[in-house]
């Protein structure tokens, strides 16, 4: 087995999907236009919101695996993050 060889055929395969992508009609999926992970067609409101809330998607079912809770820390490293990183709150910052 060449492993070697594997990888430098999967990274070929993946330049020429994507270069001859370019030339498909736009409503034909690949993958540069292709649709977001969670997104689910679902219809979603925006009226007030922040951007960031308006991705469309579905509830996680009760019965489903969960991941882990943040730690205090990384809870407010990643509220400090979106604070002071997303554009639409800038003008609330003081």
């Amino acid at each position: 087995m060449h492993v070697e060889a594997s990888i430098c055929e999967a990274y070929i395969v993946e330049e020429i999907s994507i270069s001859i992508s370019y030339y498909f009609e736009p409503h034909l999926r690949t993958r540069i236009n292709r649709v977001p992970q969670h997104d689910d067609g679902g219809e979603v409101s925006s009226s007030g919101n922040l951007s960031i809330f308006s991705n469309p998607g579905r509830p996680t079912p009760k019965n489903a695996v969960r991941g882990r809770y943040l730690s205090e820390i990384e809870f407010r490293q990643a509220h400090n993050y979106i604070l002071f990183n997303y554009d639409e709150l800038r003008p609330f910052i003081k």
